[in-house]
């Protein structure tokens, strides 16, 4: 049974699942409908980052939030109540972590909403590719989630980089039975095995040889992924595919084979130091047939995997950002101490702050990986709140801030656009504003870009006269 949701979700609860909907979605009927539907709605369930039962849940982040407290975050929450005129409704909320989970029996994967070019774009910024007019690779059976999607392409960029100096490999002593001497005679062998001589005789020496378990975790996932998305997937990796098929043992990789592939020496390397993250992807997407394949054993159980899309939207728009205004210093999650000797001290963190090189002058926006049709709903106000605490904290030197959001509809400045801080034409020198990069699902990637371009255009000449502002 697999239900497919997109991050943030019902959040207003201005949509729901009917029973019907459960139905069609579930693909059963009669007693069983009844048994799953009870066996998910019964009862409020809810899951969150602080949760006791993420064991077997891997949340993946695109940031090193190292020493920074996280608060608590919804991934899935499911209920049900009655609507006006008693029926039914059954509520699947989900909050910004895309992914797939299990949850007793059921498949949800939740999606990232905006189409495979948006998804596909964030992902380039993030391994620093930005000219991008390929076309995404398809699926052999057209069942590719975003986080297949997210994965393997993660694996794929990160493993092209690795390979860059060659695969992981170690010196290892190996023998040899020859009519020639390689290294040096091995006394030993020699006069047990040797003696009288035939005409060959033992040496032993080393070599550098490839890491078998590192080998062998590669070529299987390459494989894997060649399966799922076509040969396409990995055309960029052909000669170093080749060349883990050349050395491949030909056994399966089991659980213990990836563990010790990912704690080996030889990764302690500097050089071969990037091949832990590519083992990591390398490991769930080869457990992720594990998880389809026991997902009728485990129905009592909570797993799966989870990106934190809205810190993939956020290091997106640092780059895009940083990349386009050179005059600037583009930071993220810039930590901002506020009463440090008092027992309510706090920590915030504002996800960009661009300082002008010269002037000085600041301007701080948070990103929102939400839904922004240019509706006064769709702007929380714990996100409005929280975004002028930021501009407070900097004072007199913020020249503008705001939200900057994926958009589902085109940008209107007047109306997005305020001149002053709060509006009231008293502090005209700091602006607010509500921006951001307008997407779609059937958007292609040259569209998209072209999309980029205005959004620039239209923060940069907010941005214009920081020069002459001291």
């Amino acid at each position: 049974m697999e239900v497919t949701v997109p991050v943030n979700n019902h959040y207003y609860e201005n949509s729901f699942f009917s029973e019907n909907d459960l139905k069609n979605r579930f693909g059963t009927r009669g007693k069983k409908f009844e048994a799953q539907k009870n066996r998910l709605f019964s009862s409020v369930f809810e899951l969150t980052t602080h949760h006791s039962n993420l064991k077997k849940l891997k949340l993946f982040g695109f940031k090193d939030l190292k020493g920074k407290k996280e608060e608590e975050r919804l991934i899935l929450k499911l209920y049900s109540k009655e609507h006006l005129g008693g029926e039914k409704q059954y509520i699947v909320q989900t909050g910004l972590y895309a992914g797939v989970i299990y949850h007793k029996g059921c498949k949800f994967n939740i999606t990232t909403r905006y189409g495979d070019a948006f998804l596909r774009r964030m992902l380039n910024f993030v391994n620093d590719i930005y000219i991008d007019n390929q076309k995404t690779p398809s699926s052999k059976n057209q069942k590719v989630n975003d986080f297949e999607f997210i994965i393997a392409y993660l694996f794929i960029q990160s493993f092209e980089k690795a390979a860059v100096l060659g695969l992981p490999h170690e010196y290892q002593t190996l023998t040899q039975k020859s009519n020639k001497v390689r290294g040096k005679v091995d006394i030993n062998t020699y006069i047990k095995t040797n003696i009288p001589f035939r005409g060959s005789i033992t040496s032993t020496y080393r070599e550098q040889v490839y890491i078998q378990e590192v080998v062998d975790v590669l070529y299987l996932t390459c494989k894997k992924l060649e399966s799922k998305f076509g040969r396409e997937i990995h055309r960029r990796l052909l000669s170093i595919t080749q060349l883990l098929k050349q050395h491949y043992s030909g056994r399966f990789t089991s659980k213990d084979t990836i563990l010790k592939a990912k704690s080996h020496r030889a990764l302690h390397n500097p050089m071969y130091a990037s091949f832990r993250k590519v083992l990591e992807y390398a490991e769930i997407i080869l457990l992720q047939l594990e998880l389809d394949a026991n997902e009728e054993q485990n129905r009592l159980e909570t797993y799966g995997f989870l990106f934190d899309i809205s810190q993939l939207f956020e290091l997106y728009l640092e780059k895009l950002l940083s990349k386009h205004f050179s005059e600037w210093d583009v930071n993220s999650q810039e930590e901002l101490p506020l009463y440090k000797s008092m027992f309510y001290g706090r920590r915030m963190f504002p996800d960009i702050v661009m300082k002008h090189k010269s002037s000085g002058k600041i301007a701080v926006f948070d990103a929102k990986f939400k839904t922004m049709r240019m509706l006064k709903d769709d702007l929380d106000r714990s996100d409005f709140y929280q975004i002028h605490t930021y501009m407070h904290y900097y004072g007199s030197n913020v020249m503008i801030g705001g939200l900057i959001y994926p958009l589902s509809e085109q940008l209107n400045s007047a109306k997005a656009h305020s001149e002053s801080l709060f509006g009231n034409n008293e502090r005209k020198e700091t602006k607010f504003i509500v921006d951001g990069v307008h997407v779609s699902d059937d958007m292609d990637m040259s569209h998209l870009i072209q999309q980029e371009d205005i959004f620039l255009s239209r923060l940069g000449k907010n941005l214009v006269h920081a020069d002459y502002l001291d």
